[in-house]
């Protein structure tokens, strides 16, 4: 019997991923399944993946082409049979009780996922991380009246409390009964998806506040923090699957949050732009094409801001009248 399938995506991380590894065979819970996916790896992880399935029989291997996380994900959860299924990061690491802890909590409170809290690591040490919720079981009703107005996005801009995937546990039988799989051709922020329409299909989660089980190696230079030049088309994509999803639902309006999220996107684009080193036109001329996109003008004009800031507000008048100039000098992308 397998309860955990625990799926780990690897590519390019030879540096973290013993470590990774190593903290996942010393599970405290034995009856788990590790998937090691090669994504196309170019350096040493592929041989180091095999090494490790001589040494296990809990591990699989699967080596596959190049895809991106999202492609890598999916193909451990096509092959894994565990009744729950994780997913972890090969840069980071966990505690050596982490599933036995939340397969516990989860088969106790017979829930669709358990969500823990982690630890976020750099060279100055680790912090603990908590979300702005409380503890305990959220069952349909809860789940409408706590998690839903910030499902895909607050109105101050900000995501909610369900974002990343590497410190939950899901039941596999949740993912099958939705054909829920990562999007592959949303590429970046991939999670962002995936969790809004978790936390919308689910029944009931489990949050385990307090519980510090996951370590989440921050890198100031990963995919989130550094520009892409199709990152703002693959942003569209996923809005606009979003939408499909979410505009056409009866039970709760989400209308605000695709206007915020958008938004949100649209910021983090053109900061990405702003602190390239790049000329002044170049860094002008792509933020006005991301301002001329009709999604971004149909968020601009139909948002309603909650409670944001005063610099807040500004900087998203500014950009919705296009006063792209003024904007790079106040946030300081004119050197």
């Amino acid at each position: 019997m397998v309860k955990v399938s625990i799926v780990v995506p690897i590519y390019n991380v030879e540096k973290y991923l013993e470590q990774c590894v190593n903290s996942i065979i010393n599970q405290t819970l034995k009856d788990i399944e590790i998937i090691l996916v090669d994504d196309g790896s170019p350096d040493n992880c592929p041989q180091i993946c095999d090494d490790y399935a001589k040494k296990d029989s809990r591990i699989k291997v699967v080596h596959k082409k190049n895809g991106g996380l999202s492609s890598a994900r999916n193909a451990g959860i096509e092959v894994a049979i565990g009744d729950y299924i994780g997913f972890i990061d090969s840069d980071d690491y966990i505690e050596l009780d982490m599933y036995e802890k939340m397969y516990n909590i989860a088969i106790k409170n017979d829930v669709d996922f358990v969500i823990s809290d982690y630890y976020r690591v750099s060279d100055e040490g680790k912090v603990r991380a908590t979300l702005d919720m409380d503890e305990g079981i959220y069952e349909k009703n809860k789940i409408k009246k706590y998690i839903f107005p910030t499902l895909i996005m607050g109105d101050d801009i900000n995501y909610g409390n369900l974002l990343a995937v590497w410190h939950c546990l899901y039941k596999r039988e949740l993912l099958e009964r939705n054909s829920l799989m990562f999007d592959e051709e949303v590429k970046y922020s991939e999670d962002n998806l995936f969790s809004s329409i978790i936390g919308y299909k689910s029944e009931s989660f489990y949050y385990m506040k307090g519980s510090y089980l996951y370590n989440y190696r921050y890198n100031p230079n990963s995919i989130s923090k550094t520009y892409k030049p199709d990152a703002w088309s693959v942003y569209l994509k996923m809005n606009n699957k979003l939408k499909e999803l979410f505009l056409s639902v009866e039970d709760y309006d989400f209308k605000n949050q695709l206007y915020a999220h958008i938004i949100y996107y649209a910021f983090n684009c053109i900061n990405h732009v702003g602190n390239l080193d790049k000329s002044f036109s170049y860094k002008y001329k792509e933020i006005r094409r991301i301002l001329n996109t009709k999604e971004l003008k149909e968020g601009f004009k139909n948002f309603k801001p909650g409670n944001i800031s005063t610099k807040l507000k500004i900087s998203i008048w500014m950009l919705k009248h296009k006063f792209i100039i003024n904007y790079m000098i106040i946030k300081g992308y004119i050197k």
